[in-house]
């Protein structure tokens, strides 16, 4: 089907005349009303003379559109008046009944709108006030959650930083996470924060940090309203579902318990291999260092995840 230029105006039109102010009711009544007296005055000025009685007739334009007005407003100065079994007296009645009708609607219509004017305006204030509440609700999660994110975030850092480039007074806010896969190799060490037991590796610390982590979270989401947000909203939605899909924890925990038995255990070697490896890494069929590739990717995702839910927290509650 080919374009059609004059549709498409004419739908341009309907839509323009669809969103002026003046089409809209009750403002449609008032130009009804207003087209009745045209319609009248035009009607009146090409009945007969004889259809006319008083002191005076209609002689012109004017003098039309003065028995007109004078008619569809009930006003009658008896100047002018249509005789008795003329055109001129049916014309007349139904010009009164259709003032009547007409601003009988226009007024009904100015109050229906003027009460749904009040109704959008409760709505709105009780919606800002319902928002106020939320706000200050979600500032109290904020507070609660703040240590909640440092503890996280340094769980990480130690996860991602070798023992020997790590800084205990690292403004862990700020932190660029900028790491490779080999940065990993340490993630069976004894973790050096004073929060964790030291006999735990950091990356059982890790997993125990997102267990906290996800337990707050979820009490923020079951426990605010937020439909005020909805980008914080999905940003935490995305850090259930990085922590609910990924299925290695286990094993990479287990992994690290038999890890000094023997050099030849899956925790040796997975350690072995990812100090070699250069670059990005990938999985690999049936290899046991997938489970790490997934950690690693898992790692970067949430870190920028918990960042973006920092951020939006932190938006979410400017001014409170």
């Amino acid at each position: 089907m080919g374009f059609n230029k004059r549709d498409c105006n004419k739908k341009m039109l309907l839509n323009h005349l669809k969103n002026m102010k003046i089409l809209k009711r009750p403002y449609l009544w008032f130009l009804v009303y207003f087209l009745i007296i045209i319609a009248f005055t035009i009607i009146y000025i090409c009945l007969p003379k004889t259809d006319w009685g008083g002191c005076e007739s209609i002689n012109n334009v004017i003098d039309s559109l003065y028995f007109s007005v004078v008619t569809i407003t009930t006003l009658g100065f008896g100047d002018v008046f249509p005789e008795s079994g003329t055109t001129a007296r049916i014309f007349v009645t139904i010009e009164a009944i259709l003032g009547l009708l007409s601003i009988g609607f226009f007024l009904n219509d100015l109050a229906i709108a003027q009460s749904q004017r009040l109704d959008d305006e409760n709505k709105r204030n009780e919606d800002e006030r319902m928002k106020e509440i939320a706000t200050k609700r979600l500032v109290r999660y904020k507070n609660i959650l703040n240590p909640v994110f440092e503890r996280y975030l340094r769980g990480v850092y130690e996860v991602v930083t070798p023992l020997d480039r790590r800084n205990s007074f690292e403004d862990i806010f700020n932190t660029d996470f900028k790491f490779q896969f080999k940065d990993l190799q340490e993630l069976y060490g004894p973790s050096l924060l004073m929060t964790n037991d030291f006999e735990i590796s950091v990356v059982s610390a890790h997993f125990k940090n997102q267990h906290i982590l996800y337990n707050e979270l979820k009490g923020l989401f079951t426990g605010a309203d937020l439909s005020y947000w909805p980008d914080l909203e999905d940003t935490i939605s995305q850090f259930f579902r990085q922590h609910n899909n990924f299925p290695y924890e286990d094993i990479i925990i287990k992994n690290g318990l038999i890890l000094h038995n023997t050099k030849s255990t899956p925790g040796n070697i997975a350690i072995e291999m990812i100090k070699k490896t250069e670059g990005e890494p990938e999985y690999k069929e049936s290899n046991i260092i997938n489970a790490y590739v997934a950690l690693y990717y898992h790692l970067k995702s949430n870190i920028h995840i918990v960042k973006n839910i920092m951020c939006l927290l932190e938006r979410s509650t400017e001014g409170i």
